[in-house]
C-alpha cells in the first residue's frame, strides 16, 4: 500500500515525529508581527480579532483569542456571517472604537481596501492567512506562506496551524508556555480545510488532534455522534464532527460555532450546544439532498464545467452542493446565486486535483473576483456574462474528458474480510484528506440477502451481504430499487467497523463489518 500511494518512508509517514515540524521563524514577517502583538500587550492596547466564517477561520479566531486572554482582558472579536461574505469592510462599524490593533486570521490577504480604511482610522493591521495572494497589501503586516519570498516549506499550512505557530513564537519571546494548551486544534483545522495530507507537518498535527484530543466540546460532539474517542480517524472528523460545526456557520449562526470551540474545558452549556449543532447538521443534510434533486435536471452534461444557478441556497450551501455536483458528474462545478448587487452572481466552485480551478477562473476575463484554494473557493461575475463564462471554460477545457471510472487500491474476496484486516487498513488510513484519500477496495463474492431504504430523506441504502453490510449514502429510491436481491455482486468502497453500545437492560457491544460503497456490479 505504501508503494501504491507513493510513500517512501512508511514509518515516518504513518507516525511522524516532532522533527518534521517546520521552523516557525522561516515565516516571512513573523518577527515584526509578533513584536507588534507583544507591544499591544505591554501597552494595554485594545486588540480586535476577525476570522473567516468556516471551521478553520473560527478555530483560528478561538485559538488566538484564548491565547491572548492569558496576557490581557482587552481582546475582542468580530465576525461576518457567511451570507455577508468575507470582506472586513462589512465589519468596520462593529470594531470597538478604542481598538489599536486589528488581527485578521484565515482571511484578508487580498483585502486591501478594508485594511486601508482601518489604517486611516489609526488602527494597525496584522494578517495571519494561508490563501492565495493576488495583489499587494501594504497596509498590514502579513504572515502567509503563499507570499513571495516566504521560506516556510509547508505551503499547505492552514489558518489554525499558522495562528498556533504565531502563539509559539510569542511564547518564545515572552518566555511563557501557553501555546501547548491549543496543540490539539491545528490538526482539525488542517483536515477541515482539506490541506494536503502528504505533508509530514500536517500529518503530525492531524495525528496530535486525533490521538491527543483534550478539547471538551469536541470530545462531547464526537461522543454524541457515536464515535470512539480512543480510536478517532480523519474520516470520523471530516464526515461527522466538522460538518456539524460548520452547519452553524452555514445557517448564519457563527456565534454558536465560536461558543462551541470556546468550550475547551467542561462546562454546563456544552450539552445544549452539541444538541443544537447536531440538529442544524441534520437540517443541512435535508437541504443539501433536496437541492441536488432540484438542480440535477438543470445540468448540461455537454459542458466541461457544471454551472447552475439557484437563488434559494445562499452562500452557506453553495459550496457543499457544488462539491456534490462535482462528484456526481466527475468535473468541476459552480453553483451561483444573487451577488452583492442586482446585476451580479456570486457563488462557489469546486474543482478536481488535475488542475487549479482557482487559476483558471482567475484567467477568465469576465470573472470580477475569485479567491480561495486551487480546488475550492468563490467567485463573482456579472449576470450578463454567465454564458460568456460557460463558453470560455468550455474552450479552456476542450481537451478535458470527465473520468467516471472507479479506482481502487486493493481487492479482496469476502472470505478475506474480517475485523483484523479492517483494523489494519483503518490504521494505515487513519489520517486522510487532500492528496491522500481514504483507501478504496474491491470486494468480490458478495451475496445480497436483503436491502433497506433508510434516512429522513430516504437517501441511504443498506444492503445485507452475509457478514458484510454495504451502505450507500446520498442516493435515492431508484438506486434502492436497482439493487438485486438474492444475487452475487462485487462492490467498491471503504471498509469500516460500526461499533454500537447498548447499556440497557444489559451492557452489550455489537460490531458490524461495513463497506461504504461507491458502486456495485452484478455478476452475471
Amino acid at each position: 500500500m505504501a508503494k501504491i500511494n507513493g510513500i517512501e518512508d512508511i514509518d515516518q509517514f504513518l507516525n511522524p515525529l516532532s522533527n518534521v515540524i517546520c521552523d516557525s521563524y522561516l515565516l516571512k514577517n513573523i518577527d515584526p508581527l509578533v513584536t507588534r502583538i507583544i507591544l499591544a500587550i505591554h501597552n494595554h492596547e485594545t486588540i480586535t480579532i476577525s476570522g473567516d466564517p468556516d471551521f478553520d477561520g473560527v478555530t483560528s479566531l478561538v485559538e488566538l483569542y484564548k491565547y491572548l486572554k492569558n496576557f490581557t482582558d482587552d481582546v475582542h472579536y468580530v465576525c461576518n456571517e457567511r451570507s455577508e461574505g468575507h470582506s472586513i469592510n462589512n465589519l468596520i462599524d462593529q470594531i470597538p472604537k478604542r481598538t489599536k490593533l486589528f488581527i485578521a486570521v484565515d482571511s484578508s490577504s487580498n483585502d486591501t481596501e478594508s485594511m486601508k480604511a482601518l489604517v486611516d482610522k489609526g488602527i494597525d493591521c496584522l494578517i495571519i492567512d494561508h490563501h492565495t495572494i493576488t495583489n499587494d497589501n501594504p497596509y498590514a503586516i502579513i504572515v502567509n506562506p503563499q507570499q513571495e519570498g516566504c521560506k516556510y516549506p509547508n505551503k499547505n499550512a492552514c489558518g489554525g496551524l499558522l495562528v498556533f505557530k504565531v502563539c509559539e513564537v510569542i511564547d518564545d519571546y515572552m518566555n511563557t508556555h501557553y501555546a501547548h494548551q491549543l496543540s490539539d486544534l491545528p490538526g482539525f483545522s488542517l483536515m477541515a480545510d482539506m490541506m494536503s495530507m502528504m505533508e509530514l507537518e500536517n500529518r503530525y498535527f492531524a495525528k496530535l488532534s486525533l490521538k491527543g484530543l483534550r478539547h471538551a466540546g469536541l470530545k462531547a460532539l464526537f461522543s454524541a455522534m457515536n464515535f470512539d474517542l480512543s480510536n478517532l480517524s480523519a474520516t470520523d472528523f471530516l464526515y461527522g464532527v466538522s460538518p456539524a460545526v460548520t452547519a452553524a456557520t452555514r445557517a448564519d449562526n457563527i456565534q454558536l460555532a465560536i461558543d462551541f470551540l470556546m468550550c475547551d474545558e467542561e462546562s454546563p452549556e456544552i450539552k445544549t450546544i452539541v444538541k443544537e449543532l447536531i440538529k442544524l447538521n441534520e437540517n443541512r443534510k435535508v437541504v443539501q439532498a433536496e437541492a441536488l434533486v432540484r438542480l440535477k435536471p438543470l445540468v448540461n452534461v455537454n459542458d466541461k464545467v457544471v454551472i447552475v444557478i439557484d437563488h434559494t441556497l445562499g452562500k452557506g450551501m453553495n459550496g457543499l452542493v457544488a462539491q456534490e455536483l462535482c462528484r456526481t458528474y466527475s468535473r468541476p462545478a459552480i453553483v451561483l446565486g444573487n451577488g452583492d448587487s442586482e446585476d451580479t452572481y456570486a457563488g462557489s466552485f469546486r474543482g478536481l486535483e488535475d488542475f487549479s480551478m482557482l487559476d483558471m477562473l482567475g484567467d477568465c476575463n469576465n470573472v470580477i473576483h475569485t479567491g480561495g484554494h486551487d480546488g475550492a473557493g468563490g467567485l463573482q461575475l456579472l449576470k450578463k456574462d454567465i454564458e460568456v463564462l460557460r463558453q470560455e471554460l468550455n474552450g479552456k477545457l476542450q481537451n478535458f474528458v470527465a473520468d467516471n471510472s472507479l479506482y481502487y487500491d486493493l481487492e479482496f474476496d469476502i472470505n478475506q474480510v474480517n475485523e483484523n484486516l479492517i483494523n489494519y487498513l483503518s490504521e494505515f488510513y487513519r489520517i486522510t484528506g487532500n492528496k491522500f484519500k481514504q483507501g478504496r477496495f474491491l470486494i468480490k463474492g458478495l451475496f445480497v440477502s436483503d436491502k433497506k431504504l433508510m434516512g429522513q430523506s430516504n437517501n441511504t441504502v443498506k444492503i445485507d451481504c452475509d457478514k458484510l453490510q454495504l451502505m450507500k449514502f446520498k442516493t435515492d429510491v431508484n438506486y434502492y430499487k436497482s439493487v438485486p436481491v438474492f444475487s452475487e455482486i462485487e462492490a467498491i468502497g471503504t471498509l469500516n467497523i460500526n461499533v454500537w453500545k447498548v447499556y440497557r437492560p444489559k451492557f452489550k457491544v455489537t460490531k458490524t463489518l461495513q463497506l461504504f460503497i461507491e458502486d456495485y456490479r452484478e455478476n452475471k
